[in-house]
């Protein structure tokens, strides 16, 4: 019994919390039927044209009321019934209904303050993660919906600096420092920063190890203009520490940064070889590498079997129609080569003058 007792209890604060939850959902969703089409509702429309032929018939305003509660329109129907009390004001059905719409607005309007509370205790708690934790994430979350706000973009840097990525960190601060333009302590971030960028990119293109790689992924952006030498760079790195897999990965991004590199393409070709890779980029990026190094007729059944792997992959249809061009053109250039080295043989021959020799003439220089 006394178990009983404890269970009666929670029992009826969980149905509690399930009608209070489902008036909430009932609420959200007829305020938006009032907004989406409550105003739009053809039976809302003819009452309110009919009432104000007739605004003293007291039916009419009633059934008009009824729809708007439908449509979640109280406080539009509590002003519609207080309106009527000036030609109906001992109504009992009058009364009735007034004070029903206005708990109905009542309620809503303090479920709209719950969810405001609710809302702006989210922000606050993604605000502490992003400024004392370093959440990224919190610091993007905030920045959604308060995309100004100087403190959390400032927060936002300190966490991607954190995170050993100073080029989105630098973006961070550009934009507070945008807004806060004397801010001294941003200031002093963004030279700092700029110092640290330095170094890393020394230690990439001069250490070696993961070391060095870490500080190339560090300062690689994507855009910048030594993108292309900082991913070769990166593909270095990761041969000379047995990552062939990532190596490859890295050359066919440095290749489609920049196509016509015959160091990447040959590297793209040996590392091919050796993790037998065969599926739809990795056919592409074998296929331009082969016309980078004037095999296109080599190309060309790489380039085709990637597409029809992937026909939507980036930038394959227009190398298969420049593998193709220069196929021709290596076709062309092969019929005049031996016609042209026939004509040069021919024109040598024709200037050599035909001599006769004789052992009965008197010797002379030529004979």
């Amino acid at each position: 019994m006394r178990r009983l007792a404890r269970i009666v209890p929670s029992v009826a604060a969980l149905l509690l919390l399930t009608l209070f939850a489902s008036n909430r959902v009932a609420l959200a969703a007829s305020e938006s039927t009032c907004v989406n089409g409550g105003q739009q509702n053809p039976d809302i429309a003819a009452g309110k044209t009919a009432l104000q032929q007739s605004p003293t018939q007291l039916g009419k305003r009633m059934e008009l009321a009824n729809l708007l509660e439908k449509a979640g329109c109280y406080d539009e129907a509590v002003h519609l019934l207080e309106e009527g009390q000036k030609y109906n004001p001992f109504s009992p059905a009058l009364r009735f209904s007034l004070r029903r719409a206005r708990n109905m607005a009542k309620d809503e309007h303090y479920l709209e303050g719950v969810d405001q509370a609710e809302a702006s205790a989210r922000v606050n708690r993604k605000m502490e993660r992003c400024t004392r934790e370093r959440e990224v994430a919190a610091c993007d979350d905030v920045l959604s919906q308060q995309p100004n706000n100087t403190k959390i973009l400032i927060a936002k840097g300190d966490a991607l600096v954190k995170a050993h990525r100073p080029a989105e960190a630098s973006k961070a601060y550009i934009r507070a420092s945008e807004l806060a333009p004397n801010n001294t302590a941003l200031i002093a971030k963004l030279q700092a920063l700029q110092s640290q960028r330095q170094a890393w990119l020394k230690r990439c293109t001069d250490g070696d190890g993961d070391a060095a790689l870490q500080a190339c992924n560090s300062v690689l952006v994507k855009g910048a203009p030594n993108e292309f030498d900082i991913t070769v760079r990166m593909a270095l790195l990761q041969q000379s520490t047995n990552q062939a897999s990532q190596a490859l990965d890295s050359y066919i991004a440095a290749d489609s940064l920049r196509h016509g590199d015959k160091g990447v393409a040959l590297a793209i070709l040996a590392l091919l070889q050796s993790t037998q890779r065969k599926d739809a980029i990795a056919l592409a990026a074998r296929g331009s590498s082969l016309a980078t190094l004037g095999r296109a007729h080599e190309a060309l059944a790489p380039l085709r079997q990637a597409k029809a792997l992937e026909p939507e992959l980036p930038d394959i249809d227009q190398q298969i129609k420049t593998a193709e061009a220069r196929v021709r053109t290596e076709s062309t250039v092969h019929k005049e080569r031996p016609t042209q080295v026939a004509a040069v043989s021919a024109k040598a021959k024709a200037m050599v003058e035909p001599q006769n020799y004789s052992n009965v003439a008197e010797a002379t220089r030529s004979n």
